[in-house]
């Protein structure tokens, strides 16, 4: 009996340690890629305070669950840290592409790990040195919304980040995306806003060409298309922003305040629907040019004006009295002091229109 009997186990018990270490050999050789978070990805926070953080890529073997957590990174002075999480249906096994999605409050950078899990062992694993939730704009107008300033300007904190149409990198002129290959006033901006928020902030530049406003009407001209690409790369509700100075070359072709105005606004209803929620504007006023006349300013300057009164926009920067040498390199483009003072002007008009309070610079408390 003894002798049938493992005759007749010893094949079943070969066969089940076969298959444990072909499960075992398989496990060794998954793979996690991610394919969002990235490094320096920035998700734009709430009215709660806190983002979806979207978690896509590919697993290379099955898996029972895809699983996240995120801690601070050294140095985050805001965030709280979030533990193991499924991204993915319980219970829903996972091979291949998959996507899912956990919450995080404001702050980073955070660490995030992401796995895949059969049962309770982790069969491929991947983490991600900095996500941020935090502030994401997108840019547009005209030649000082670009790359024409002089000096390039680089962000002093780490925290604040360009978006390069592929990756999240270091804020350091020029912009990418924007034409020109001098300076602009987003890194400085990013500096004020991430010193006072204590959150990391992303900006994505749309401003190719320095023209008048007819020339981004939707919902063919290259100008709007690239505005709603830029939009929709972050996906919906991923953007805070648009941040518009424009209007120096539309007091070269005498636009009426009123067409100024309803231009604008065409863009925007255009620009919502295509991204699929209601976006804010805030629009500079930029009227001056040194070809063109008073009269012709005071028009673009009034159509910009109308805007803020009839609540389309929220009310920009006004930068047409920065003129001469003290503000402008050549006379129509920022200098240092130029730069400085746009970005500060900025900070004043987005702290005004999204209420933001100062953030403490301590850091969370131990175990947050």
């Amino acid at each position: 009996m003894i002798s049938i009997s493992l005759k007749l186990w010893l094949p079943l018990g070969l066969a089940l340690l076969a298959a444990d270490a072909t499960t075992y050999a398989e496990d060794a050789q998954a793979a996690l890629n991610l394919t969002s978070p990235i490094s320096r990805q920035v998700f734009q926070r709430e009215a709660a305070d806190q983002a979806d953080v979207v978690v896509t890529g590919i697993v290379s073997a099955k898996a029972d669950v895809i699983e996240a957590q995120a801690v601070l990174a050294p140095g985050a002075l805001r965030g709280k840290a979030a533990q193991w999480v499924a991204v993915t249906p319980l219970g829903q096994k996972v091979e291949g592409r998959f996507s899912g999605h956990f919450t995080l409050p404001a702050g980073g950078w955070y660490q995030v790990t992401v796995r895949a899990r059969v049962g309770g062992r982790v069969v491929a694993e991947q983490t991600v040195d900095r996500v941020g939730v935090g502030e994401v704009f997108v840019t547009a107008g005209q030649s000082n919304s670009a790359n024409f300033g002089n000096p390039q300007q680089s962000a002093k904190d780490e925290r604040v980040v360009y978006f390069d149409g592929k990756g999240f990198v270091p804020a350091k002129d020029p912009i990418p995306g924007g034409c020109g290959g001098g300076g602009s006033p987003w890194a400085l901006l990013g500096d004020r806003i991430a010193a006072s928020q204590q959150v990391p902030v992303c900006f994505r530049s749309a401003s190719l060409n320095w023209t008048e406003v007819a020339a981004w009407l939707p919902p063919e001209t290259p100008l709007y298309k690239n505005l709603a690409t830029c939009v929709r790369t972050f996906g919906k509700n991923g953007v805070r922003a648009v941040l518009w100075h424009q209007g120096e070359s539309d007091t070269l072709v005498n636009t009426s305040a009123e067409t100024y105005a309803g231009r604008v606004k065409t863009i925007i209803d255009a620009l919502n629907k295509d991204a699929g929620y209601t976006l804010p504007w805030v629009v500079a006023q930029a009227s001056f040019h040194p070809g063109s006349q008073a009269p012709a300013q005071e028009q673009v300057a009034k159509g910009q004006q109308l805007l803020w009164a009839q609540g389309t926009c929220g009310k920009g920067p006004v930068t047409d009295d920065l003129l001469g040498t003290e503000f402008r390199h050549d006379g129509v483009h920022f200098n240092q002091k130029g730069l400085a003072t746009h970005a500060d002007r900025w900070f004043e008009a987005l702290s005004a229109t999204f209420k933001w309070k100062p953030m403490p610079t301590t850091l969370p408390q131990a175990g947050q």
